[in-house]
């Protein structure tokens, strides 16, 4: 089976949220995927990326576009996980390019090889199986102090201690927040972990965003994106004028990037996102690398992905390691009104995803009981009939 020729099948997919999400550079009720299945013999791999025009500048149809130029030269170069290998390191500067629309190729891949082994994705890259208890980051967005407080509400029933909320730029609704969560984590049996995110609010204006972000009183683990992306002096001179770590997101998605983040290594946390890194191989070359620096590391998710990037990040986050800070995403069905795959993927008490005993995934009609075994075939997951 090795050698025969693996077909592609690709769309855009646009799956509608159970609620509005709103933040500094993006409103969005649905999610916006380019989904990739990978065919062999009789078996099926998944994949997902999530093009974003504000991280990489991808858009859907555009990714859709350039996939259609190359799945034929694919299907007659990569017959195995060398050859996919191979072909990303070969084509570093194009992955670039097209960084989500090649992820939704290589998680398909990476899905049917392992398949193909039957073993984890993790086993077949070396990792070892899945790693076992996945924690996720409440996520709050940039709504009215009602809603705010409604959805802080939800994730304290449930246990959360890890947050981070979305600013708005206006300074008495961003103190408001913080006086909010504040209060709840005064009266709370455990720590709570709480950064910022401002989704680079205030362009080309550092000067602007220092004395902002001064007025926010808070213990904050670190603030993500204050200023425009890449901007690495400016970055760190924020970074040292607050005395808090700046979190790189859209200024982090390649080697030039990660290349100016290491010239000022302890003000910077690095998010990882498998999709605008152009996959799993590459983000764990990247990881790799930061755990070299000592740079903390949390890997992060896209409004809207499926489980597919959900359990993607699960093996980067195992990659990780004690290197770890945080991990994002994990929403599955609480967001998405229906997964595209099933088992869908989402957390529980106190934040968790447990694939160590077994998960109780509810779809619309059915409870599935996920034994343990089960994620040691691929990602474990499958099209959803339902969706």
């Amino acid at each position: 089976t090795m050698s025969n020729p693996i077909k592609f099948r690709i769309k855009g997919l646009f799956l509608p949220l159970n609620l509005t999400f709103k933040q500094a550079s993006a409103t969005r009720n649905k999610g916006e995927s380019i989904w990739c299945e990978a065919y062999r013999e009789h078996k099926k791999g998944l994949g997902e990326g999530c093009p974003r025009v504000y991280v990489t500048r991808e858009t859907v149809p555009q990714g859709l576009e350039w996939l259609k130029t190359k799945t034929v030269e694919l299907s007659n170069t990569i017959f195995s996980l060398e050859d996919l290998k191979n072909w990303i390191s070969q084509n570093g500067e194009e992955i670039d390019q097209h960084p989500a629309a090649f992820c939704a190729i290589e998680t398909a891949l990476l899905d049917l090889f392992a398949q193909e082994r039957n073993q984890s994705v993790e086993a077949l890259l070396g990792l070892n199986n899945p790693l076992q208890i996945h924690t996720y980051t409440a996520v709050l967005g940039d709504s009215s102090p009602e809603s705010f407080e409604a959805l802080l509400q939800y994730y304290l029933s449930l246990g959360f201690s890890n947050f981070k909320i979305k600013l708005n730029g206006q300074l008495a609704i961003d103190q408001q927040k913080l006086k909010t969560i504040h209060y709840y984590h005064r009266n709370s049996a455990h720590p709570f972990s709480i950064r910022l995110d401002a989704n680079n609010l205030w362009k080309e204006k550092v000067g602007v965003a220092i004395p902002y972000l001064a007025q926010l009183q808070s213990p904050i683990v670190g603030i993500e994106e204050p200023i425009e992306p890449r901007n690495f002096s400016a970055l760190k001179k924020l970074s040292q004028a607050l005395n808090i770590p700046v979190i790189l997101d859209e200024s982090l998605c390649n080697k030039t990037d990660f290349a100016n983040l290491i010239l000022y290594p302890e003000s910077f946390i690095a998010n990882l996102k498998i999709s605008k890194i152009g996959g799993v191989i590459r983000t764990l070359a990247l990881i790799k690398r930061l755990k070299q620096q000592n740079i903390p590391i949390i890997i992060g998710a896209h409004v809207g992905e499926t489980s597919v990037l959900t359990r993607a990040g699960m093996c980067a986050a195992k990659a990780a390691g004690s290197h770890l800070l945080a991990q994002e995403g994990g929403f599955g069905t609480k967001l998405l009104t229906k997964d595209q795959v099933r088992p869908s993927l989402s957390f529980g008490k106190e934040g968790k995803i447990q694939l160590s005993k077994n998960y109780l995934s509810k779809s619309l009609n059915s409870l599935l009981n996920v034994p343990i075994h089960h994620w040691n075939n691929g990602w474990g997951l499958r099209v959803n009939a339902e969706a």
